[in-house]
């Protein structure tokens, strides 16, 4: 029995069993600065599934799309101009309350196409 958990260590050591591999996929974190103060950095969501390839990237970007696109809708449904300083971004990695701000704020609903 030794002799298998040792063959095991070996073939996980050597990186040729995926299983055995590290490729989880990395946390993303979804921030939004304030209307306020354009350089805040506001934690609004962590993406760290335990998943493989872009999993929590993919997530994390269609989360910023779609409350960047209700951003606009809400502004248009109160008459109002949306604020095209404030909006909503991904950065890999874990919360860091230092860093810089987007400018650019991406924005889609789901469609059927």
């Amino acid at each position: 029995m030794r002799a298998v958990g040792l063959i095991i260590a070996m073939i996980c050591a050597t990186g040729t069993l995926t299983a055995c591999g590290n490729d989880r996929a990395e946390s993303y974190t979804l921030y939004r600065n304030s209307p306020f103060d354009h350089a805040m950095r506001v934690h609004w969501a962590s993406f760290d599934a335990n998943d493989k390839g872009s999993y929590n990237m993919n997530n994390c970007v269609m989360a910023a799309r779609l409350l960047n696109a209700n951003v606009t809708a809400s502004a248009k449904a109160e008459g109002k101009e949306r604020n095209s300083l404030t909006g909503f971004w991904c950065e890999a990695g874990p919360f860091k309350e230092e860093g810089p701000t987007q400018t650019i704020f991406p924005e889609a609903f789901p469609t059927d196409a």
